[in-house]
Formats: C-alpha cells, sequence, structure tokens
C-alpha cells in the first residue's frame, strides 16, 4: 500500500492575549467533537522535514495542551482513499475542551477507518538523560473486546525521512478501558536529545476518535 507522510510545524509559543485556532483537518467526521470547540493549525506540508521542530528541551513545552498544539509537530502515515488513490483518507488533529486528564484542554486525534489503516500523532524533541519513562494518558469512550485503534509512541532518534508507522511501539490496544487510562513507555537506556511522539493507529474499519493529555518524563 502506497503511503504519505505528512507533517506540521508549529509555533514554539503563543503570543500573550491573542487567540488562536490549532486543527488539522480533512473533511471527516469527529465522534460526537463540537467544531466550535476544537482548534485549527495554521499550515499543513506534505514533507515532514520541510517545517523543522523546536530545539530539545529539558522538559516537554506544553505537555498538556494547554496552549492548543504549541510546540508540537503533528505528523502522519495514512492510506489512500479508496478510488481515490491521491488522496489520503480523512483526518485531523486538534484540540478539545471536552475532556482533559490535565487542565482544560487535551490532543485529539481523528482518522477515517475506510481502509481499516493509519498513524497520526504528534512530536517534539526533548532532553531525555534524566527520565526513565514516558507517559501519556488516553481516553476511551468505553471497553471493549474489539481491538479498534492501538497507541503509537515513539523516542528515539529520529529518521532522516521523518517517522512512519512501522516506527511506532503499537502494542498497546487503547480500548483495554473506559475513561482515561496511563500508559507508560521506559527510555531509560536513551540519553540527550531524543524525538518524543504519541498518537494512534488504527486497525479497525470505522472511524476513530480518540485523546491524549499530560505527556510526561517521569524519573525513578
Amino acid at each position: 500500500m502506497h503511503r504519505r507522510t505528512y507533517a506540521i510545524g508549529l509555533g514554539s509559543a503563543l503570543a500573550t492575549g491573542i487567540a488562536g485556532c490549532s486543527q488539522l483537518s480533512d473533511d471527516g467526521p469527529d465522534e460526537g467533537t463540537d467544531p466550535d470547540e476544537t482548534t485549527d493549525p495554521e499550515n499543513e506540508t506534505d514533507d515532514p522535514n520541510n517545517s523543522p521542530q523546536q530545539p530539545a528541551q529539558a522538559t516537554l513545552h506544553n505537555p498538556s495542551f494547554e496552549e492548543e498544539l504549541s510546540g508540537w509537530t503533528v505528523g502522519k502515515d495514512l492510506p489512500a482513499t479508496p478510488g481515490a488513490e491521491d488522496e489520503p483518507v480523512a483526518h485531523s488533529a486538534s484540540t478539545t475542551v471536552d475532556d482533559a486528564s490535565d487542565g482544560d484542554r487535551s490532543l485529539e486525534l481523528y482518522i477515517e477507518g475506510i481502509a481499516d489503516d493509519g498513524t497520526i500523532w504528534v512530536e517534539q524533541s526533548v532532553d531525555v538523560t534524566d527520565a526513565e519513562t514516558v507517559t501519556v494518558d488516553v481516553y476511551s469512550r468505553m471497553n471493549s473486546a474489539n481491538r479498534m485503534s492501538q497507541v503509537a509512541f515513539f523516542a528515539g532518534e529520529k529518521p532522516d525521512d521523518g517517522l512512519s508507522e512501522e516506527d511506532f511501539n503499537r502494542e498497546k490496544d487503547i480500548e483495554d478501558h473506559s475513561g482515561w487510562k496511563p500508559y507508560s513507555y521506559s527510555v531509560g537506556e536513551l540519553e540527550g536529545d531524543v524525538t518524543v511522539a504519541v498518537g494512534m493507529n488504527v486497525v479497525w474499519e470505522t472511524d476513530i476518535t480518540r485523546r491524549f493529555d499530560d505527556v510526561r518524563l517521569e524519573t525513578a
């Protein structure tokens, strides 16, 4: 299956007093999300290396998405829409005030599951020298025996041609719980500046919307 990987560079901070939007969307249903409560990023590019990430730092910038998508870069590895091979399936990355495990906002990711495949994520560079794990809270509407989506996690040196689905740890199903649940990943073997990415992978032929919050570095 031919893939297309996309990414967006987002600014490192929002100016005080300026209200903005930060949503990346390609015309798809958003599983009950009110469009008035989501925000839009400004730009999109088909080249994941066209917009550099923010400089690495000792702590994650905007880990709970209270500043919308500031500091994060959105990446995608998506299948083509059946019957329209030049167009990826509908998708979006936004912030929402509908649910949050920390603060008032959370990250909301959506993929049209018509091709029962696709990965979408946010990433940034960070110094993990003092960290043992990276933990992210993930929201699932219900506990289900059906495996529909997976947490997608990456930490390490980003490939020169950008991240793709195969680079991610996709071992943890999102539908194993209802409500918010923390998922932790070891980074104790890593040192210095690395790329940390969190998102979702779709494995079921249905529209999928999942929420993520409070991405944090934890010490032993």
